[in-house]
């Protein structure tokens, strides 16, 4: 009886370290959600995928130097309810991208909206 007792408790211990992991990566905890940034560039690459879509863009800094930043977004299912499809975006698209940056000032957005030269915007429902 005792014997069974452990392998229930180490089963469920095991489950927890398993599931608690997945919870932690769908939060906002990494990103400074108090305050958006809006960054200007290149579309280098669009990846509608799963988990995440994931955009990456140039974006020349204040000096003129070229940065590589990768915008975080929703969930493929989510974003085509959105409006979204794979070919949303094309690599040499000029767009800005307005997000939570990373509370550790890496160049990462979490998105919240993308805006063309041409005002147009399309934003994505929150996740939060």
């Amino acid at each position: 009886m005792k014997i069974r007792h452990s392998a229930i408790l180490a089963a469920a211990v095991g489950l927890l370290i398993l599931v608690v992991p997945i919870f932690a990566h769908h939060g906002t905890a990494a990103y400074e959600t108090t305050q958006e940034t809006t960054v200007k560039g290149t579309v280098t690459e669009f990846q509608f995928i799963n988990p995440h879509t994931l955009i990456f863009l140039d974006v020349k800094n204040d000096k003129g130097d070229v940065e590589h930043w990768q915008v975080d977004a929703q969930s493929p299912n989510q974003l085509t309810r959105d409006g979204w499809n794979k070919n949303s975006l094309k690599p040499g698209d000029h767009i800005a991208v307005t997000g939570f940056r990373a509370k550790n000032h890496s160049n990462i957005l979490r998105f919240v909206k993308v805006i063309w030269p041409n005002g147009q915007e399309i934003k994505a429902a929150p996740v939060f």
